[in-house]
């Protein structure tokens, strides 16, 4: 065997790996018909790379050795299709920065092979949510360079059946022509779930059965729960009964093949025995799937305690909540001895950390720098996102903790927020309403994140550092209320953010020593907090009316005075039930439901009439 020279070798890669990726090699025809499915030797290799984050690996680590994973395998696979999916799909559903370079690096492959089915194909699949209607044009284009490549159909399948881009007849003309070309691909069958044509479905369910009555690999356990969905979905109710046995004598098969060590294997005895009326061995399998088989964001013993002890109502006295969380506290020293670098266990840590006073101000600060640290090593060298940027911020200001980290925290989840907003929507479900509801909130996420900067400047007795928060602090608040909209959920929205103004005002007043221009701020905080409805419960610690209170009492204010004026009022609105109705003015899309008995219901049925509404789902 002659051995290259490392210095040659990697020459050699560097030459060959343009042509690899770009479909060039040799032996790869721009022009060759495609399989409908991964062969069974790339599927076996795509199935052997974890697609399951494992415990004590951060994201980004997983992220990367899957994605280094699966270049290698284009190396091995040059041009295979199934292949370069899979390395599309490391790129899109992590970190923006992915997506983008994604986006880029198969925009140039197109650009370099214009002719190229495949990479055409591909290229659209990056933009599927981003650029729907790039996308379009270049599936159309991959179908008209070779109509015999079947895999475009599936995606016009997912684009027509989404609310942005609803098309039922081009959504059932494209997904019988994939299962026209492949009748045995399983994936075409799993978009079927997507597809509302009864007859399609009822054609398409003896097929289905034959072909996974013939396999045990992954892929084919975990269709059955796409067999048993359609099933259902096209008998009448009158059926269920003989679905279930056959579903049960499904599940008796499949436990048989005791394929432990398969994600799938599980998931398919859950799905079955919940559909079996099983609950006992749906439990069973759910919990021996999360003990052997656990998600990165999966702890069998929390999920249980948190399942047994659900979180006190609303109306509990604030006593019980503080016992709730000196309990899951204590539950959590466990959790995070068998889950050190999992941070959602020590998100249910840090939440008694912020209501107990008694927890000493070190172990809260230990907590959140740990977070900090777990948070950065799943993002990698992407930005935290502000989400837990903000989160983190919070604990910082109810215990009144380091004053410096509170302001540096939130001003780079302002940031993050801002940069966050710049991404494009996903354009098959965004429509005007959802974009509006995000456009809202956004503001008011990034509203809240300027209180905590103000508040930490103030507490620094920085008076330019607060001045310049609360100026942005305002103006997004105006750029909230306009947003408002006689919307109640937002009305209470805007109304918390402004007590913060005001509360964040005050504390500014004192710092300046501008004692009654405090306390009309302190009164403006109380009243926009009365009007949200939101008060403490009773027993727990109100920093805004104690710290009103006392310069109340200061400025020569009597207790009288003070029950008066705020005491009363506030105790109506404790006393209030909160719950509300909100009246939704968004118009019902047009549908067709069956009921148990059978009946078909669409909604010009219901026109005119008052109708009940109960939603169950079996997720």
């Amino acid at each position: 065997m002659t051995l290259f020279p490392l210095r040659a070798l990697k020459w050699l890669l560097a030459a060959l790996l343009p042509c690899l990726l770009t479909g060039l090699a040799p032996r790869i025809s721009a022009q060759q018909t495609p399989v409908c499915a991964a062969s069974p030797e790339v599927q076996t290799a795509i199935d052997q790379i974890p697609r399951n984050q494992p415990v004590g690996e951060s994201q980004y680590q997983f992220v990367l050795a899957r994605r280094a994973a699966l270049q290698n395998l284009m190396l091995r696979y040059p041009g295979d299709v199934f292949v370069e999916s899979a390395y599309i799909g490391t790129m899109q559903f992590y970190y923006e920065s992915d997506t983008v370079k994604a986006i880029a690096e198969y925009k140039a492959r197109h650009e370099q092979q214009p002719d190229n089915t495949r990479i055409t194909y591909l290229y659209g699949t990056t933009l599927v949510g981003r650029d729907t209607p790039g996308a379009i044009q270049l599936f159309n284009e991959a179908l008209a360079k070779d109509p015999k490549f079947p895999l475009p159909h599936l995606d016009f399948v997912t684009i027509y059946t989404s609310p942005n881009f609803l098309d039922k007849a081009k959504a059932i003309s494209h997904e019988n022509a994939f299962l026209a070309a492949c009748p045995a691909a399983l994936q075409g069958y799993s978009s079927l779930k997507q597809i509302d044509d009864k007859d399609l479905i009822a054609q398409s369910i003896p097929k289905l059965r034959q072909i996974l009555e013939s396999r045990t690999d992954p892929e084919a356990l975990g269709a059955y729960s796409t067999l048993w969905s359609l099933e259902f979905k096209v008998r009448p109710a009158s059926e269920y009964d003989t679905l279930r046995k056959q579903v049960s004598a499904d599940v008796a098969r499949i436990r048989a093949l005791n394929r432990q060590d398969l994600i799938a294997w599980w998931s398919a005895l859950e799905d079955g025995y919940k559909l079996a009326n099983d609950p006992r061995n749906s439990d069973w399998a759910k919990d021996e799937r999360e003990r052997r088989l656990p998600y990165a964001w999966e702890l069998l013993s929390e999920d249980q305690w948190l399942k047994d002890h659900p979180y006190p109502n609303g109306d509990a006295p604030f006593g019980e909540k503080q016992a709730y969380d000196r309990e899951l506290l204590k539950q959590s020293d466990d959790w995070i001895k068998q889950r050190p670098d999992a941070i959602f266990i020590w998100y249910a840590r840090l939440g008694p950390m912020e209501d107990l006073d008694e927890i000493p101000a070190s172990e809260v600060e230990a907590c959140i720098n740990h977070m900090l640290e777990l948070a950065e090593a799943d993002a990698g060298p992407n930005p935290i996102d502000s989400n837990t940027r903000f989160q983190l911020t919070e604990a910082i200001y109810k215990r009144n903790l380091d004053a410096q980290q509170e302001v540096e925290m939130a001003r780079k989840g302002v940031e993050q927020l801002d940069a966050e907003a710049k991404q494009p929507p996903y354009d098959l479900f965004d429509g005007q309403k959802e974009l509006e509801d995000s456009s809202f909130y956004r503001i008011d996420q990034k509203t809240q994140g300027l209180f905590y900067e103000a508040d930490g400047y103030v507490r620094m007795k920085q008076p330019d550092g607060a001045r310049t928060a609360l100026t942005q602090l305002a103006q997004s608040l105006q750029t909230m209320k306009a947003q408002v909209n006689d919307k109640d959920g937002r009305r209470k929205a805007y109304a918390a953010q402004e007590s913060l103004y005001w509360n964040a005002m005050a504390h500014f007043a004192q710092l300046q020593n501008r004692k009654l221009d405090a306390m009309a701020c302190y009164q403006s905080a109380l009243l926009d907090r009365l009007d949200t409805g939101a008060l403490p419960a009773r027993g727990e610690k109100d920093n805004l009316a104690g710290d009103a209170r006392a310069l109340w009492a200061d400025l020569g204010g009597t207790d009288d005075g003070w029950k008066s004026w705020y005491g009363d009022r506030a105790d109506a609105i404790a006393n209030q039930s909160h719950l509300s109705w909100e009246t939704a003015q968004d118009p019902l899309p047009p549908f067709q439901l069956t009921d148990l008995q059978g009946k078909t219901w669409q909604l010009a049925d219901l026109k005119g009439k008052v109708v009940f509404l109960n939603f169950w789902a079996s997720w």
